[in-house]
């Protein structure tokens, strides 16, 4: 395992430097070194240059041993070094200042962020209590839309049913204008057999009655096609009125899914904001007792005070000493 790296090797490391006539710094440590991190090398380095000053001034009076040649260097290094270090040190303190005014704008943004948290808190909270309140009105309103549908749906319901009774009866009358026609064409038929049958002496009075016949048959055919007609295009009406009816109930049912749907979400709003509500109530119930609680306490502590009051004063009135009259001596 490799050792940690120590003072010594610190301060050796930076006179080699410095009498190979390089100024001593972290990294030129450290990569003289072989090792060592900045945070270890960086406090040994510190006290090296603060005791390089003694050294010096003990080389100027000749005992350390070092040649003048490299003590001027080591001082001109040193001074060097010191003005370098004062020029990291203005640096460093121009980051610091800089660092801190940095953290005070932030600690200001966030005091101001803070505080437009809590009024768009205490606005959520109105807009929730609003909010509340317009989901229930919005409920009513959505219970008397349902109410309302379905009272349509009702409504058109009985009149499908009428239309359907109605088209019933056009048919069965057309059925029975047919029925009508074909005794009328066998009544015909049958009178053409017994005017054939009378042909001989009734001739004239059997042509003068297949002519009536004929016109009455004309007349039953062209009632019979114009009934057809009015029983086809009232069949046709009421078809269309059928299909507007059933489109319009598809409608309705429609719009009463979407009423009840609606229903659904806004009872479930209005019980998740009255949950949330009641929370805010009992919490607010139970802030008013706690403070009933300790205005009951404050009024015991005050009624404590004046009863040691008053016996404090029924004491001092006791001892205090009754002056005595000058006797005229």
């Amino acid at each position: 395992m490799v050792s940690g790296v120590k003072e010594a090797d610190v301060w050796t490391a930076a006179d080699a430097l410095l009498q190979a006539g390089e100024q001593p710094t972290i990294e030129r440590v450290r990569l003289h070194l072989g090792r060592g991190s900045p945070n270890t090398v960086g406090p040994h380095l510190k006290a090296w240059f603060r005791g390089l000053s003694e050294r010096l001034v003990i080389g100027q009076g000749g005992d350390s041993g070092i040649p003048n040649a490299v003590t001027r260097a080591i001082e001109e290094v040193w001074k060097a070094a010191l003005a370098s270090a004062r020029e990291e040190r203005e640096a460093s303190s121009a980051l610091e200042r800089a660092e801190i005014a940095k953290q005070k704008e932030a600690l200001e943004v966030a005091h101001v962020a803070l505080t437009q948290a809590q009024e768009r808190l205490d606005m959520r909270e109105m807009d929730l209590q609003a909010s509340v309140q317009a989901a229930h009105a919005q409920a009513a309103a959505a219970e008397t839309r349902l109410l309302t549908a379905e009272q349509h749906l009702t409504e058109h319901t009985e009149a499908l049913k009428a239309l359907s009774a109605e088209l019933a009866t056009a048919r069965d009358q057309e059925k029975t204008l047919q029925r009508a026609s074909r005794e009328a064409q066998t009544a015909h038929e049958e009178a053409l057999e017994a005017a054939e049958v009378r042909h001989g002496a009734h001739e004239r009075r059997w042509l003068g009655e297949l002519d009536e016949q004929r016109q009455a048959l004309k007349r039953a055919r062209e009632e019979l096609n114009q009934q057809r007609k009015t029983a086809a295009r009232r069949e046709a009406e009421l078809a269309e009125m059928l299909a507007t009816t059933q489109k319009e109930a598809q409608g309705l049912a429609g719009a009463l899914a979407d009423a009840q749907a609606e229903r659904a979400r806004l009872i479930s709003q209005v019980e998740g904001g009255q949950e949330t509500a009641h929370a805010i109530q009992k919490g607010l119930q139970q802030r008013n007792v706690d403070l009933q609680n300790r205005l009951d306490e404050l009024r015991e502590q005050i009624r404590i005070k004046d009863t040691q009051i008053t016996a404090l004063t029924g004491q001092l009135t006791m001892r205090r000493p009754v002056r005595r009259k000058n006797s005229g001596a």
